[in-house]
């Protein structure tokens, strides 16, 4: 079999690039779903696993876009800021187009109602566990990565 006939396939990568948040690969039945680690080293390593580090694979990756509030803490804003250019860095590194998706469309397109932040994470969560209820831990670290993944599998328009 040439190499490009493999090229159908595709990866959907959401992250969710909050400190508590996560990585989530969808690859045709396949889903997955990883807290963020807590070093560099370790976020490239499941970077490299998640995308086969293969030429064959089309990769459609998300990241949620994030800006800093007024209401943040410096510090917070700071680890928030440092993830956040860590995975757009290790995308880069691995020439992979990693787009940005505003949390209020992803979170639109899955038909969330107007919640204070607790009550519409653990509606994520639970939207999440609803979506996929073979995948083992969907958590609050993990829901908003796998629903970022869906909504770029979902809205792909080359699938």
């Amino acid at each position: 079999m040439k190499k490009k006939d493999l090229s159908h396939s595709k990866i959907y990568i959401g992250i969710d690039p909050g400190r508590s948040g996560a990585l989530c690969i969808i690859e045709d039945n396949f889903i997955k779903a990883y807290p963020c680690p807590d070093n560099v080293q370790d976020m490239a390593l499941m970077f490299a696993m998640a995308i086969s580090v293969n030429e064959t694979k089309t990769i459609v990756a998300y990241i949620e876009k994030v800006w800093a509030r007024p209401t943040d803490g410096r510090s917070s804003v700071w680890k928030f800021a440092e993830n956040y250019g860590v995975w757009l860095g290790i995308a880069g590194a691995y020439e992979v187009d990693l787009k940005t998706v505003a949390p209020q469309r992803w979170i639109k397109y899955f038909e969330t109602p107007k919640l204070e932040k607790t009550r519409r994470k653990r509606y994520l969560r639970d939207k999440a566990r609803s979506m996929y209820p073979d995948l083992k831990k969907v958590s609050l670290k993990t829901a908003d990565a796998i629903l970022i993944a869906t909504y770029a599998k979902e809205t792909d328009n080359n699938s």
